[in-house]
């Protein structure tokens, strides 16, 4: 293990950070079942779509967090617990995912919950989170209505709609040397989805351009009327919002039309299965923005996670950027319940969160924050794309380059 320089702060931290040490006599006198706390182990809930429509993107996050979870009881747990996970396949369904928080608020209590990848689901919840006070820590989606402003309890963990907007535009305009871009927006017809088109509509305008919305549903199976709004439009690039099978359906169809103009996607599609559908000619064009780093882009930054990934089978997904961003609030959710100390409560956790709270990241994700102020975490973000011929991601420069765009 290299701990010396500037290196320390990509230096392998589990084991150290969240170690035995001198508490866990103390935790092992504790418990506090009405929060998930036992003397052996604290329960957590994770909720996510692993077999539904947006299961290609969630089912990656949520073995990414179980993975890190599982290195960390490997190495003895926090503060001598292991964190069981109880898992909630919640298929992209509002109503599921309500179930869920329920189970987690009251009948198998844990200390916190993780995911709640629905945008419309966390819309519905924020009245119940404020009033349950059970931390969510570590989002798959940040709804605008949790952080705008910051909801108790409530702290994001993926990468904001208003950022990727901003960026994607910022980078794309200034890259291809528009003064005023003409923009076509596919999105889902969901809460995020109509939140993102209006964060890119406020970039887009900004700049003395025009965006056209084009809406798409989640179970969509054909993007042709979409791709034929867009070549009517004849945009200057395109904005894509959706799951994976949007991307593929919209370039594709947009290949077999002939629009070859770049197109850009939300963090969530950057995916190696959305390249390798693509081809090099379709994907060629693709790019999405993000605030993680596949593996391939920064191998030393992944060098432990991809090291889990492989042992417990999961190294095919460890460029997948759903993958890391699992990880990083894995990791992330442990550092906090090792930060509480040895006798941990729902009501200490969001006290420590709310008093300022900074993850360590290994480097894989832009500085991940929480504070009074602010629950969503993550503002830095970075265009990504596939280098076909080196099968590797590859990042256009590093998080701070692309902060001139963030308002």
């Amino acid at each position: 293990m290299i701990t010396t320089g500037k290196t320390r702060l990509r230096a392998v931290f589990i084991g150290t950070l969240l170690g035995l040490g001198a508490c866990v006599a103390d935790a092992m006198a504790f418990e506090s079942p009405q929060d998930g706390v036992y003397t052996d182990r604290i329960d957590w809930g994770m909720t996510a779509d692993m077999s539904g429509p947006a299961s290609a993107a969630q089912a990656p996050w949520g073995h990414g967090f179980q993975t890190a979870i599982k290195a960390i009881n490997e190495k003895g747990g926090v503060n001598g617990r292991k964190i069981n996970v109880l898992t909630e396949d919640t298929r992209y369904d509002a109503t599921v995912e309500r179930v869920a928080y329920d189970k987690f608020v009251s009948q198998t209590p844990t200390l916190g919950t993780s995911g709640m990848g629905n945008s419309s689901a966390q819309t519905a919840l924020v009245p119940l989170i404020k009033r349950n006070k059970l931390p969510v820590i570590g989002t798959y989606t940040t709804a605008k209505v949790a952080i705008d402003p910051p909801t108790p309890y409530f702290y994001g963990g993926f990468c904001g709609f208003k950022e990727m907007a901003q960026v994607g535009i910022g980078f794309f305009t200034d890259h291809l040397k528009l003064q005023s871009p003409k923009v076509a927006l596919v999105h889902l017809d969901v809460a995020s989805g109509k939140e993102y088109s209006s964060y890119v509509e406020a970039a887009v305008t900004a700049r003395g351009g025009t965006v056209k919305s084009i809406p798409i549903k989640v179970v969509a199976a054909d993007a042709t009327p979409q791709v034929l709004e867009i070549l009517a439009m004849k945009p200057d690039y395109v904005a894509i919002h959706g799951v994976p099978t949007t991307a593929i359906l919209v370039i594709k169809a947009m290949k077999q039309y002939g629009i070859d103009v770049p197109a850009f996607a939300i963090t969530y599609l950057g995916t190696p299965g959305v390249y390798e559908n693509l081809g090099p000619d379709a994907g060629k064009n693709y790019y999405f923005v993000s605030c993680f780093s596949p593996a391939s882009s920064d191998p030393k930054a992944a060098a432990e996670m991809a090291a889990a990934a492989d042992k417990a089978g999961f190294g095919p997904l460890k460029d997948d950027i759903n993958f890391v961003a699992g990880w990083v609030v894995g990791t992330t959710v442990a550092q906090a319940i090792a930060k509480v100390g040895a006798e941990p409560t729902r009501e200490k956790l969001a006290d420590m969160l709310n008093a300022g709270f900074t993850a360590n990241t290994s480097g894989l994700s832009s500085e991940l924050k929480y504070t009074a102020a602010d629950h969503e975490g993550l503002h830095g973000l970075k265009p990504l794309n596939y280098d076909y011929s080196a099968k590797a991601f590859k990042s256009y420069g590093d998080y701070k380059d692309f902060d001139k765009y963030l308002k």
